[in-house]
């Protein structure tokens, strides 16, 4: 238990209320500080009447919520304090320390310290600002990338009336080539009128590739437009539907193509630790670049974990145990207690891995195995989940050992960790 007095944080979006225990655990004052310059000066004048009154600096806990700690973390940090963030799950536990049920910021305030006090509450170290960075626009990037996503099924909706077959001639109905020839040619009739090296231009110079394509490409469009042209309905708006939808998406894209570029701008600035852990997940099946700038942004500190299973519990993929007294669940879902965009990108990922390639090639032959002899007696989801824990060990082993993926069966894994056993007894003997 430590003796310094501590200043408890309680965060909130337009104020946070800060209480200082001396070291007797005692309230010795209490503030609420609006965000502003003015109230961060009178809070740092009431820390220094605390360390001036019990001789010893006092340590700051606050909450990490969302980004409203961040001014006032900053501001306490170049003052000269030092300042920890803890997860807002943790200061839970102790909200019915009293009979009475009492909510309100000043008690959270209070909590917030004695917690630290009792040792309860585990530092997180607050990540540098290149990963914070990456976490504010990895989680941008998910929200756009979902924003275009709605707008391609709205594109969908409309062609289905003003051109039906035009989604089966391309895989991706939002790729550049779609697009462009929808916003030049909108409809079968027009299709139909463009001139065909006109339109062989626009697919050969949007799409980069050959002749032979461009125009296998036209022939579909030409046989689909015949084909639909007796259905074709038109609607006074129909064009104008369809021309915004498709600003939108493209607008999208292009801001999603802005975030790309931003994220490997700080991983080339940041080659030391962000770029390297970024190249030891890519280095995963299944793991590209964003997917894996989001998982680390996401985890921030990796050194915080000590275990996979503490990682596991991140990732919110962990049992959730519904225990009391001679009652026992055996129907225990997923805690879902950490990030949401860690479960997407690990779902993404875990799908990859127990799929095959265009050349039908296994993205990983383990996983894959281990998918399917669980299948044998495990509904798909349970059998998913099962692959989604395999993978964080994974990346688990992957940042504490500062190595990049290698592909070994069980047998093989299992011969290693003797090797290591026994190596490391050669050392201690």
């Amino acid at each position: 238990m430590t003796n310094q007095p501590i200043a408890g944080f309680d965060v909130s979006k337009n104020f946070s209320d800060m209480c200082i225990l001396s070291p007797d655990n005692k309230v010795f004052a209490r503030m609420r500080v609006h965000h502003n310059i003015s109230d961060f000066r009178k809070a740092c004048s009431l820390l220094k009447e605390a360390e001036k009154e019990f001789a010893m600096t006092p340590i700051i806990i606050m909450e990490a919520t969302g980004h409203y700690h961040r001014l006032l973390f900053h501001f306490l940090k170049n003052s000269g304090y030092e300042v920890i963030v803890v997860n807002p799950i943790q200061t839970d536990s102790i909200k019915n320390i009293n009979v009475r049920k009492v909510k309100n910021d000043k008690v959270d305030a209070y909590r917030i310290a004695i917690l630290y006090r009792l040792r309860e509450l585990k530092p997180t170290n607050t990540p540098v600002e290149a990963i914070l960075d990456i976490r504010n626009l990895c989680r941008q990037y998910y929200d756009i990338s979902d924003d275009c996503t709605a707008y391609k099924n709205k594109l969908i909706a409309i062609l289905d009336e003003l051109f039906p077959g035009f989604n089966d001639i391309f895989g991706n109905i939002a790729s550049k080539t779609a697009l462009e020839i929808l916003s030049t040619y909108p409809t079968p009739e027009d299709i139909l009128n463009a001139p065909k090296d006109m339109l062989v231009e626009i697919i050969s110079k949007a799409s980069r590739k050959g002749l032979k394509w461009s125009l296998n490409k036209y022939d579909k469009l030409i046989e689909i437009a015949n084909e639909v042209k007796p259905l074709f309905i038109k609607h006074s708006s129909s064009n104008v539907l369809l021309n915004t939808v498709i600003t939108l998406i493209k607008t999208f894209q292009d801001l999603l193509k802005q975030i790309e570029n931003e994220i490997h701008k700080i991983i080339a600035n940041n080659p030391d630790y962000v770029g390297k852990a970024i190249e030891l997940l890519d280095s995963i099946p299944g793991i590209d670049t964003i997917t894996a700038a989001t998982i680390l942004g996401e985890i921030g500190d990796f050194s915080a974990f000590k275990s996979p299973k503490q990682l596991v519990a991140f990732f919110g993929i962990d049992p959730s145990q519904k225990d009391s007294g001679q009652f026992k669940s055996s129907k225990n879902k997923m805690s879902k207690r950490g990030s949401k965009i860690l479960r997407r990108v690990l779902y993404t990922t875990a799908m990859a891995n127990v799929r095959k390639k265009c050349n039908k090639e296994l993205f990983n032959p383990v996983l894959f195995e281990y998918y399917n002899q669980k299948l044998a007696s495990k509904p798909k989801k349970v059998a998913l989940v099962a692959v989604m824990h395999k993978l964080v060990y994974i990346i688990f082993a992957v940042l504490r050992d500062q190595s990049p993926f290698v592909l070994r069966t069980p047998e093989e894994h299992k011969k290693l960790l003797v090797l290591k056993a026994l190596q490391q007894r050669g050392k201690t003997a």
